[in-house]
């Protein structure tokens, strides 16, 4: 289901807003973390994009360095299927503290953050929860599975729910 929020006094609102603005900001720092911690530039990565994850920010696996000769052997390896990602070897002691940073010591909120915040309670099979900035507006997907009764929060068509979207998006783009 596609919903939007609008009333920026609403405590719902406001909630979504911070949270959703301090992941935004998390994944900047996650970068910097990376780039600190590998001493390497990379231009793109293996991993799961976004918050459609546990953690909803993006999560990395692997990552294409600029100069990948500097990639350090204990620490790196070339990916088997995916030729010029490196990701951590996992058979030495560095690269298991390397793969383990990547795994545990960025930032990010659990997948559970949304549902707490709207007071739902999640079933066993579900869809991780979609919230958007655009604008002054705030969007949200949840799944088919869930109905969301709220006088602030209103239901959208899918078109609508893209409209919002992908506006917001062509205008940052310019």
């Amino acid at each position: 289901m596609y919903y939007k929020i609008e009333d920026k006094t609403s405590e719902v609102y406001k909630k979504l807003r911070d949270m959703r603005t301090e992941e935004i900001g998390f994944e900047e720092e996650n970068k910097t973390a990376i780039s600190e911690k590998t001493g390497l530039e990379w231009k793109s990565y293996l991993g799961n994009p976004g918050q459609q994850n546990w953690n909803r920010v993006t999560t990395y696996i692997g990552f294409k360095f600029t100069e990948p000769e500097k990639a350090d052997p204990v620490i790196w390896k070339e990916h088997a299927k995916h030729k010029g990602i490196f990701v951590p070897n996992n058979r030495t002691k560095k690269g298991r503290e390397m793969s383990a940073f990547l795994a545990n010591d960025l930032k990010g909120h659990c997948f559970d953050v949304v549902f707490k915040t709207l007071g739902i309670e999640y079933f066993s099979k579900f869809t991780n929860p979609f919230v958007e900035i655009c604008g002054e507006t705030i969007i949200l997907y949840f799944g088919e599975d869930y109905e969301i009764e709220s006088e602030v929060i209103t239901e959208i068509t899918k078109r609508e729910f893209y409209a919002i979207y992908k506006g917001v998006e062509q205008k940052q783009e310019v």
